[in-house]
């Protein structure tokens, strides 16, 4: 048996419409897709779907083999679950929930939420109790659908590594909140000890985000996107052999951005084959 592989669908413009992309995916090799929920108008309005609609999508997805297993929901940059303001705080856990909805309906199993407690603003000691509250609600609200929620390694300070994701989590009493690992965001990061944290949460990995990226203190911002695959600081090696070494047996995805103008297919199947070359190399036993 071997481990799926999902494409982020950000990896594929947005004008393509949705069946496409996902016939894309299937036509390239993927085994699902992982659906985008951010604060794109567009994107959000997929939460607002009537029954009819998701039916129709579900149909389209046994008609053509491909699933859509997982969801990216980085609306909450916009709507932060920390948010010192009640109404946002509020809708960012609306979405959310609509979100365990929406998963539930599709069959996807995992939904990444975002590792801050609010985006580019003052953190305090109320934004985290904030976040906190909202994460137990948003975790008892998907433990009744049977969703997992994972927080990611994210390119915030606030949730940097694996311990710092543990500590959250060992706030919230759920078995249905766990660790979404990006291998670019993790080490990014200069100060972290990439194996060490691996290690120390490899029972909670659901899904691994497969990126490159630059250390944010090599020019003061370092590059958590966009970065071509082993042209960054990923010592993917390393991080494979280690990953084999404690069985991780869970689902790849291919984290990329569709950049405008560019042949972005060309870039999938690319970064496709750099991701197989690494599974070949120490998965294939």
């Amino acid at each position: 048996m071997k481990s799926p592989i999902g494409l982020y669908e950000k990896a594929i413009p947005l004008q393509v419409p949705l069946t496409q992309k996902l016939t894309l995916c299937q036509q390239l090799g993927f085994d699902y897709l992982q659906l985008s929920i951010d604060e794109n108008p567009h994107r959000l309005q997929r939460l607002a779907w009537d029954r009819s609609q998701r039916q129709q999508l579900v149909n389209f997805l046994f008609a053509h083999k491909i699933r859509i297993q997982s969801l990216c929901v980085s609306a909450n940059r916009q709507y932060p679950l920390g948010s010192p303001t009640d109404s946002i705080r509020r809708q960012g856990r609306n979405i959310l929930q609509k979100a365990i909805d929406l998963a539930a309906d599709l069959g996807a199993r995992n939904i990444l939420i975002s590792g801050y407690d609010v985006f580019q603003a003052p953190k305090t000691i109320l934004t985290r109790e904030n976040y906190l509250e909202s994460l137990q609600i948003c975790a008892d609200y998907a433990a009744q659908q049977e969703v997992m929620l994972s927080i990611e390694t994210m390119d915030d300070s606030f949730a940097k590594n694996i311990s710092a994701i543990q500590k959250l989590i060992s706030q919230i009493a759920s078995p249905w909140l766990k660790i979404y690992l990006d291998l670019g965001n993790l080490t990014a990061w200069e100060e972290n000890n990439v194996g060490a944290e691996i290690e120390r949460g490899i029972g909670q990995i659901t899904e691994i985000h497969f990126k490159d990226a630059r250390y944010v203190s090599r020019d003061g911002q370092g590059q958590f996107r966009n970065v071509p695959y082993g042209q960054g600081d990923v010592d993917f090696d390393g991080c494979m052999k280690l990953l084999h070494r404690l069985n991780y047996q869970g689902p790849w995805v291919i984290e990329r951005w569709a950049q405008v103008h560019e042949p972005y297919q060309e870039q999938i199947i690319t970064a496709k084959n750099f991701l197989l070359s690494y599974l070949n190399r120490y998965f294939s036993n």
